[in-house]
């Protein structure tokens, strides 16, 4: 968790949704080859999940961003079967139109127990790179990941609640000077209500920033 928040607040991230994310990542203990599409080698992530251990090979469709291979993944992934002992994808899905195989080739390319471990927006705003299509919900992603051949399939909902989500939407408006003392007041006073009331929680529930999978090919 220390290295998790230095490099939060080394890379000045505002975010709760993303923080978040890093927190999950965190958790993680990956070995072997780990593929990251739609990521970048200078994806700030790595730093969490990176070890002795294990080689992260990233993958755009934008040879700008900086990766190891270049390839639209609406079509065929241009590797083997059961190559990669994880595949991450934060902040993708969303992206992509041809969403459907992403999952059957992720589930292709992954050895036997090997994860799909992705994250995506939900209560979030429009955000082009270049486009933005799609929002799942937490029983869409379940059903696709069954689809695509996934059994052991774990969905974390992100997000504290009202206050929270209230800065994810405005906090980018905000001046730096004051985005750090309003992040801090938002979860606190979610935390707060979380704790002392049930309803709360299942309001969050309902309202999340967006969910952390983590899906095990079988």
């Amino acid at each position: 968790m220390k290295n998790t928040n230095l490099i939060i607040k080394k890379k000045n991230i505002y975010s709760i949704l993303r923080e978040l994310e890093y927190i999950k990542l965190s958790a993680l203990d990956l070995a072997g080859d780990i593929l990251d599409i739609g990521g970048s080698q200078k994806s700030g992530y790595h730093e969490i999940i990176k070890r002795e251990d294990n080689k992260i090979i990233t993958a755009n469709i934008n040879p700008e961003y900086g990766c190891d291979l270049v390839f639209d993944i609406q079509e065929r992934f241009p590797m083997e079967n059961e190559k990669y002992s994880a595949v991450i994808a934060l902040n993708v899905l969303e992206h992509i139109f041809n969403f459907h195989n992403v999952f059957n080739e992720t589930c292709r390319i992954l050895k036997k127990d090997g994860q799909f471990i992705f994250a995506v927006p939900f209560l979030y705003q429009i955000h082009g790179s270049p486009d933005d299509y799609f929002r799942y919900t937490k029983s869409a992603l379940e059903k696709l990941l069954k689809e695509s051949g996934f059994e052991e399939i774990e969905i974390t909902t992100l997000g504290y609640g009202v206050f929270s989500l209230f800065f994810q939407i405005m906090g980018g408006v905000l001046p730096q000077i004051l985005r750090d003392f309003f992040k801090k007041i938002s979860i606190g006073l979610d935390r707060i209500l979380l704790k002392f009331f049930s309803r709360y929680k299942k309001l969050n529930e309902r309202i999340p920033l967006g969910y952390f999978v983590i899906a095990k090919k079988n």
